[in-house]
């Protein structure tokens, strides 16, 4: 009764410290009650699943995927990242389980008179000793690699990922198929050796491979950062650009009205009052329409920005509703500029594929010690249910696909807060800003 407790306790450790690592490397997609009984469900899925092999089979094998099975599936349903990275880490966390158990027994068995079944059914002390050093050693590698995820978050592609995958599936494989020989080749000491030295091998293999995709993450990072500050700069000239345009017909207008004016003076110098009457009406209709609005704020980034884009959303027939009351000039015009250029073009792409009645709503206001930037915009169908993520859809990934990246940078900048969320055949994108420090 007493070895069977024994038995338990480990296995009982041991999903734990599974379901714990999944659960902190990929992290919940929401703080709901839940997911936290997933976490418990999987945790004891993976008890009675355990406890059922060990009771079978001497060693499971292959038959040890069934709990990776329930820990990706557990992930589907409660954890953030794509279904591709959490069969990924299913396997590597797999992978780890069964590669500190293996060395463990090998080396144990390599350095003693007993054999590997000895070494699993004896109810002693060097099983209790076997035992505390592979869960042990389990528990370590799985503290470091979640170290690691945390100061660098991996940027691979997926065929990184794959080759990932790839290594530890083999080194899975290789490692049943060892530890099948050694249980076959009892008393067969060179057997042994090789086993023992093939295992370091493996261990070592997955080591540097590890290394080597930390180091091609690095890179992926400094690329993509580039490709981030050069998306900034086109951000900016593309501003500059809108600017120059405003002022452009600002000047013309300016230009043109002396003329205007000077034609309305002579007709009236000349009391010829109902030409000057129609003339007047066909300027107004024509080139100073009154229907025409015109955004002005305290901020000239803004106002270049919303202008130029609410002359956008009239050539696609996209009514702008705007309602601007905050203190715009507590942010940077740089920021400002790119935050509301990003965000707009986002809700003009949006509304574009709306037949019907296609509007956005701005509101500009104060809360608190915040600046709050609230845009909604018509969609035609829910954009998160099919991209929670606000993915790109452009092909060119590395130059596309930075706006929402860089809306997040500015909010995070200025200790804010930002949310998507639909409501109303609306999508919606709410951002709270701390304004800027001022020296």
């Amino acid at each position: 009764m007493n070895w069977m407790v024994l038995e338990v306790v480990p296995t009982f450790f041991e999903c734990f410290i599974s379901t714990e690592f999944i659960t902190k490397y990929l992290g919940f997609k929401a703080k709901k009650a839940e997911y936290y009984m997933g976490f418990i469900i999987t945790f004891l899925l993976g008890i009675v699943s355990t406890l059922v092999m060990n009771h079978l089979t001497l060693f499971e094998g292959i038959g040890g995927l069934i709990y990776p099975a329930i820990i990706v599936c557990y992930g589907i349903i409660c954890l953030n990242g794509s279904i591709f990275e959490k069969i990924i880490i299913a396997c590597i966390d797999n992978g780890l389980n069964m590669l500190t158990s293996v060395t463990v027994l090998t080396i144990i068995n390599y350095i003693s008179s007993s054999n590997i079944s000895e070494l699993i059914t004896d109810q002693g002390v060097v099983r209790i000793f076997i035992i505390f050093m592979a869960k042990g050693s389990y528990f370590f590698l799985t503290r470091i690699i979640l170290r690691m995820n945390k100061r660098n978050k991996f940027s691979l592609s997926y065929i990184e990922w794959i080759a990932i995958f790839g290594v530890f599936i083999m080194s899975f494989i290789t490692g049943v198929f060892v530890f099948q020989m050694l249980i076959i080749n009892l008393d067969n000491a060179y057997n042994n050796f090789l086993s023992v030295s093939a295992v370091v091998c493996l261990v070592l293999i997955n080591v540097f491979c590890y290394y080597i995709f930390i180091k091609i993450s690095a890179k992926n990072k400094e690329r993509m950062q580039y490709s981030f500050l050069e998306f900034k700069l086109l951000e900016q000239q593309k501003n500059l650009s809108e600017m120059k345009l405003l002022y452009d017909e600002i000047t013309k207008l300016r230009h043109d009205m002396k003329n205007y004016l000077g034609c309305i003076g002579t007709l009236l110098h000349n009391e010829k009052y109902p030409e000057a009457k129609d003339y007047l009406d066909s300027l107004l209709e024509n080139r100073l329409s009154l229907g025409k609005q015109y955004i002005l704020t305290e901020s000239d980034a803004a106002n270049a920005i919303m202008n130029s884009k609410m002359s956008i959303c009239e050539e696609h027939g996209i009514k702008m509703v705007y309602q601007i009351s905050g203190r715009l000039n507590s942010i940077s015009e740089l920021d400002l500029s790119i935050l509301l250029g990003n965000v707009l073009d986002n809700a003009i792409e949006a509304c574009v594929k709306v037949e019907d009645s296609p509007q956005i709503d701005i509101k500009i206001y104060n809360e608190g010690n915040y600046l709050v930037i609230k845009v909604a915009n018509s969609i035609k169908d829910s954009v998160l249910k099919y991209n929670p993520n606000l993915q790109s859809t452009k092909k060119d990934k590395l130059k596309h696909g930075f706006g929402t990246v860089s809306i997040k940078d500015i909010v995070k900048n200025h200790n804010g807060m930002i949310r998507f969320y639909e409501k109303n055949n609306q999508f919606i994108t709410d951002i709270w800003l701390k304004p800027d420090k001022k020296d």
